[in-house]
């Protein structure tokens, strides 16, 4: 017997989330779980990256092609316009699809199956966050929006806790993301490695948007590059904050040695030719970039923020630090200098990563909930 499931994204082009359900899906082959994917928009990026896994449905919801950026106000703007159309054709996706559950992945896909978790009571639906909640997100009007789902969930413990005020009596569950630590081997054994004698790298990866706190990232590679001038800060991936870092560089004058590479396929080999992960969002749900990096072997500084610290042992796995410019700058150094202190933490921080967020554990907390949706 086969359990049809539904899976549902505004998706922004092949970033985080994207990849981590993804991964997900391709770990589901040869489960009794067959899985459809809605996009809610058209996103060729996406489905391209999506059609490489076999036995995934792939559905778009609207034909409409809407911006992988968008100004929030205008997102917020598009999602009240097309709500009735958007719950609509949910529900007649929904119901030709015979599903028996029905995973709702942040607001936008809220919005969208809102009906539909409130007429039919014959799917499972659960609504999961994939952030942190804000304060403006935590706003009273959301206990509304997820009245009708049977469970609530966050992608981390942190994601998870942020949603208990707005969920009344339903239950709240972590759903940790997890990575698939053989791929993500395979892919790095693949890489072409750098000469021993090439400067030592940071790397960061996420999207260019002020949430991710670049603009603070190169300010403490300033005050780095006075120490050891050979160093190099390589950004990867893409956003509306791309401009901005560019010019915030050329300011600090280190701009020969900050790299904004885009986003690019090969991050994993990026990553792994890299000798320090930096990392300072305000807030995650749970960062995949954070996790890759540890799977990696990759000694980690990061800001402490919800979402990104409780992956990390402090000063064991990876540095934690509060947001200040020359207390991450002392925690770099400290890695800088010593390429024992590199490899130790580094292998730690590996070790954890297979330990605690493995795709294998991410895949079962999901079974287990599917069943105890189901009933058995």
């Amino acid at each position: 017997m086969t359990i049809s499931v539904a899976h549902v994204l505004r998706t922004y082009g092949v970033s985080g989330g994207e990849r981590q359900l993804a991964q997900l899906f391709a770990a589901e082959t040869g489960s009794i779980y067959k899985n459809t994917f809605y996009s809610l928009y058209d996103n060729p990026a996406c489905t391209a990256y999506f059609s490489r896994i076999s036995g995934l449905h792939l559905k778009t919801v609207l034909g409409l092609r809407a911006s992988v950026f968008p100004n929030l106000a205008v997102e917020l703007l598009l999602v009240a316009v097309l709500a009735p159309v958007l719950q609509l054709r949910m529900l007649y996706l929904l119901m030709s699809g015979r599903h028996r559950i029905c995973i709702v992945h942040g607001l936008q896909a809220a919005v969208a199956c809102w009906l539909s978790a409130c007429l039919m009571r014959n799917i499972h639906f659960v609504y999961i966050h994939r952030g942190t909640k804000s304060r403006a997100g935590s706003h009273p009007v959301f206990k509304w929006l997820y009245w009708p789902f049977e469970i609530i969930a966050g992608v981390s413990i942190a994601s998870a806790d942020s949603l208990k005020p707005l969920a009344g009596k339903r239950k709240v569950v972590a759903l940790e993301n997890g990575i698939d630590l053989e791929r993500l081997r395979e892919m790095a054994k693949g890489c072409e490695r750098r000469r021993s004698d090439d400067p030592l790298r940071l790397i960061s990866s996420a999207r260019l948007i002020k949430d991710k706190e670049h603009a603070f990232l190169l300010d403490v590679f300033k005050k780095l590059v006075q120490r050891w001038p050979n160093l190099e800060f390589v950004i990867a991936g893409d956003g509306p904050e791309r401009q901005n870092l560019i010019e915030r560089a050329e300011q600090l004058g280190v701009a020969g040695k900050v790299h904004l590479i885009g986003h690019v396929t090969d991050i994993i080999c990026r990553m792994a030719n890299s000798d320090i992960f930096v990392h300072a969002s305000r807030m995650e749900g749970m960062s995949n970039s954070v996790l890759e990096a540890m799977a990696l072997g990759v000694p980690s500084v990061v800001v402490d923020a919800p979402g990104v610290s409780e992956c990390h042992r402090n000063g064991e796995t990876g540095f934690v630090v509060a947001r200040d410019r020359d207390d991450m700058a002392r925690k770099l150094a400290l890695l800088i200098d010593d390429r024992n202190v590199r490899s130790v933490m580094g292998e730690r921080a590996r070790q954890r990563a297979q330990d605690e967020y493995s795709i294998a554990a991410n895949r079962a907390r999901y079974h287990a909930l599917y069943r105890e949706l189901l009933g058995s």
